[in-house]
């Protein structure tokens, strides 16, 4: 599946309506964070954000490239590192479009490199098993550190934790059983861990932009909410999800809710401002190619 036939491809009449209500929500939810904390916007700082755009985003790219190459490795098939990459970005921002997502855009791939339906859901559906269960161990072991007995965390804390380390082990397991690749499966754990620390990163880095005083280990826990996010799969990318569940998590660790909301806001605005060109280029540069006649 390419850019140009993700681009052709349209959701239900429902989803866009959804899609719809989600931005709007999104937009509802910003607004009341800046009425609540109106100094988080009026002097942000660019350092960080630039560092935000123009290293942590790529890396993410990155790391999810090697992630989705893993995947085709699981099924038997290699993809080049520049397909990989170009499928990745594409994935990335169908989630935000009322187009096919990221995960429908990944199997599509697979599947056009020969692999049948089954395989190919059953190795996208075990990396975001393995993504959910390191999010919550990360977070659950960083709300234990973190949490003061007034917050909630250490209550909360070891529920993430058990939750995590059982999924992880469990899911890792099945992988290594049903495709016969420890190494890869072990791989794909590795990545997995990175790309929670980089959200991480992020995270922490968008808090700096917004002149917030916290720490790497406060903005750890809110990495979870990207993982909420991505599993309430009926609004695309968790719209909303994933910055409702950040502001519920912020009291936890003694910010705000509204901190924890626009945080989380722009570090989706800033991947999406970053990745959107890239895509909306390798779908023209797609276009072309083929709009060129035989001779």
């Amino acid at each position: 599946m390419n850019a140009e036939s993700v681009a052709r491809a349209r959701r239900p009449l429902w989803q866009r309506g959804l899609l719809i209500i989600a931005a709007l929500g999104f937009a509802l939810g910003v607004y009341l964070s800046i009425r609540a904390r109106p100094e988080l916007i009026s002097d942000l700082n660019f350092g960080p954000l630039f560092i935000l755009a123009a290293v942590c985003v790529p890396f993410t790219v990155l790391l999810n490239t090697e992630e989705f190459r893993l995947s085709g490795l699981l099924v038997g098939h290699h993809f080049p590192r520049i397909s990989a990459l170009e499928i990745t970005i594409v994935a990335s921002v169908a989630n935000m479009l009322p187009i096919p997502g990221g995960t429908m855009v990944r199997i599509g791939a697979l599947k056009t490199k020969g692999a049948n339906l089954k395989d190919g859901t059953a190795a996208t559906l075990l990396i975001s098993f393995l993504w959910i269960g390191a999010a919550f161990l990360y977070s659950g072991a960083w709300l234990l550190v973190l949490g003061g007995k007034e917050t909630g965390g250490p209550k909360l804390g070891p529920v993430f934790c058990l939750f995590g380390a059982v999924l992880l082990v469990i899911v890792a397991a099945l992988g290594a059983r049903m495709f016969k690749q420890r190494g890869t499966v072990a791989r794909l754990i590795l990545i997995k861990i990175g790309l929670v620390l980089t959200d991480a990163a992020r995270i922490y880095l968008c808090f700096l932009v917004l002149g917030v005083d916290a720490t790497f280990g406060q903005a750890s826990v809110l990495t979870v909410s990207s993982v909420v996010g991505a599993s309430v799969s009926i609004v695309p990318a968790g719209l909303g999800i994933r910055e409702g569940t950040a502001a519920l998590l912020a009291p936890l660790i003694a910010l705000g809710a509204a901190t924890g909301y626009l945080s989380t806001s722009l570090n989706r605005v800033v991947g999406l401002m970053v990745l959107a060109p890239v895509a909306l280029a390798l779908s023209l540069r797609k276009k072309a190619v083929s709009d060129v006649p035989e001779i």
